[in-house]
C-alpha cells in the first residue's frame, strides 16, 4: 500500500514573525523531524509543500519540493495540490513543519490503522483533533474538489465531508506541540 508524506510548510509565520520551519532545535530545522519521521517509516516520496518565497531555504537531498503557484490557501489547498500530482499513492500522511517533537513512532502508531476503509485517520490529542499531523487517502480528492470550489480551506471542512477514523493520543503526548511564536519555542526549547 503505497504511502507519500507531505510536509505543510508553506504558511507564512506571521505570529512568530520569520519562517519558523527552519528555527534550529537540538541541531535541526523544525521542519527536519518531520521529513525524518515520515522518512524512517519508509514512506515515499517524502515531499515538502512550500511556496517560491520560502523553497530555497529547504535542503532537497531527501524530499520532492513542490512549490505553489497560488501562495497562501491553506493547508486544504496545499494537501490537494500535491496529491493531483502524484498518481501512484494511495495515502499520504501529513505533517505540519513546525513540530520538533513529532517522532517515528508516532507515525508508525498511525500508519497501522491504514487497511481500514476509512477515508482519513485524524488524531485526536485530549479531545481535540489534529488534521494536520494526520492520513488521508486518495479517495478524498473528489470532497477535496468540491470543498475548494466552495472557497473553504479548512481540513475541517473535508472531514465534515468524508469518512474518518479517530486515533486517541494521551493529552501529556508531545507530539502535537507546535511553535507559533517566540514564547513558545522559548517555553519548550529545554523539552527533550
Amino acid at each position: 500500500m503505497k504511502t507519500a508524506g507531505i510536509v505543510l510548510a508553506g504558511g507564512q509565520s506571521s505570529r512568530y514573525g520569520r519562517p519558523k520551519m527552519f528555527e534550529i532545535y537540538n541541531g535541526k530545522p523544525f521542519y527536519v523531524y518531520s521529513v525524518h519521521a515520515l522518512a524512517e517509516n519508509k514512506l515515499e516520496p517524502v515531499i515538502i509543500s512550500t511556496n517560491s518565497l520560502l523553497a530555497d531555504g529547504f535542503d532537497k537531498t531527501e524530499v520532492d519540493l513542490i512549490v505553489e503557484k497560488d501562495t497562501h490557501n491553506g493547508p486544504l489547498f496545499a494537501i490537494h495540490h500535491v496529491m493531483k500530482q502524484y498518481d501512484e499513492p494511495e495515502w499520504f500522511f501529513v505533517l505540519s513543519a513546525d513540530i520538533p517533537f513529532v517522532t517515528s513512532a508516532f507515525v508508525h502508531r498511525l500508519l497501522q490503522h491504514r487497511h481500514s476503509d476509512y477515508n482519513a485517520i485524524v488524531p485526536v490529542h485530549g479531545e481535540k483533533l489534529q488534521p494536520l499531523l494526520a492520513l488521508y487517502h486518495r479517495r478524498c480528492l473528489p470532497v477535496m474538489d468540491t470543498v475548494l470550489q466552495e472557497n473553504k480551506r479548512s481540513l475541517m471542512a473535508l472531514l465534515k465531508n468524508t469518512k474518518f477514523k479517530t486515533i486517541p493520543f494521551d493529552e501529556e503526548e508531545r507530539f502535537f506541540i507546535n511553535i507559533n511564536s517566540e514564547n513558545d519555542f522559548k517555553e519548550y526549547k529545554g523539552l527533550k
